[in-house]
């Protein structure tokens, strides 16, 4: 599982840079324009589920252990994260890909949109600690946009649509000063959306299977996070015209192959991904 700590994505990616495409494994030589291109329209797309499962993961984390993901931010919420931890069994929220952060900065720079999200359970506590497997509903109440700045790309969710997933979010508590909250998340889904990249449009089909895993937790007064994610993107591209299939799989967090039109690529890191394919990979 692709596993990252908070301030060590940084180093990855300057540590990706330095080593060959796929150390460890085969790859073929870089893509082409054309590969290239359909990487970037498939990869915006599906990325766009990875962002929003995210942020409803964190919005439901959030909703029974008030500031405990905020405080990712560096939020002074911080230090009172955790200190009524008390999830419910029904969970109705709205999450706005505009809001703020804890420091008053735009939680989703590169996204828009609003949509809401339900998840229902059975919550099981003994003591301080407890679990609840949730069931998670979305549905977009405006068009969610995502961008791409690196690829230049947009794509577009249309109001209406609706996913699914499971969430088990898992939590143990000592004092205000020592918790841990878990929260890990499965989708397999359709996805269904339209990328718009130099002028032209795309219509993009396909499916999302992922699982990711997040950590919160407050040692000795000290927050810190961590997350891992795996998973597979298969989805086609389509402007009327030309048609490629790519398929992203992600094993971890530097062992990313991306494959279109049976013409496979990588191993690569995620930093090898930007510097070869020009996109922020979403997995």
């Amino acid at each position: 599982m692709a596993t990252k700590r908070n301030g060590w994505l940084a180093a990855v990616l300057m540590v990706g840079m330095a080593v060959g495409c796929g150390e460890g494994g085969t790859s073929s030589a870089p893509p082409n324009a054309s590969q290239k291109a359909a990487g970037q329209t498939a990869e915006t797309g599906s990325s766009s589920v990875a962002q929003t499962q995210d942020a409803a993961n964190d919005a439901i984390v959030e909703s029974g252990a008030p500031g405990s993901t905020s405080a990712k931010s560096g939020s002074q919420k911080a230090y009172t994260a955790g200190t009524a931890i008390s999830y419910q069994g029904s969970v109705t929220v709205t999450v706005d890909l505009d809001m703020l952060n804890g420091l008053g900065q735009d939680a989703f720079p590169n996204a828009s949109g609003q949509f809401s999200v339900k998840a229902t359970g059975d919550v099981v506590v003994d003591g301080q600690n407890g679990h609840v497997n949730y069931d998670v509903q979305i549905e977009w109440l405006t068009n969610g946009v995502f961008n791409d700045p690196a690829c230049g790309t947009s794509a577009t969710i249309a109001s209406g649509s609706k996913w699914s997933y499971s969430l088990k979010i898992q939590w143990a508590k000592t004092d205000d000063l020592n918790w841990s909250i878990s929260a890990v998340a499965d989708v397999t889904g359709d996805l269904v959306a339209t990328v718009t990249k130099d002028g032209t449009t795309w219509n993009v089909t396909g499916s999302v299977t992922r699982h990711a895993a997040v950590t919160f937790t407050r040692t000795n007064g000290d927050y810190a996070f961590t997350f891992g994610i795996h998973g597979q993107h298969i989805v086609v591209v389509t402007n009327g015209l030309e048609t490629h299939t790519v398929i992203t799989t992600m094993s971890a967090l530097d062992h990313i192959v991306i494959e279109v039109d049976g013409v496979a690529f990588g191993p690569y890191t995620l930093a090898q991904i930007l510097w070869w394919w020009g996109f922020n990979c979403h997995c």
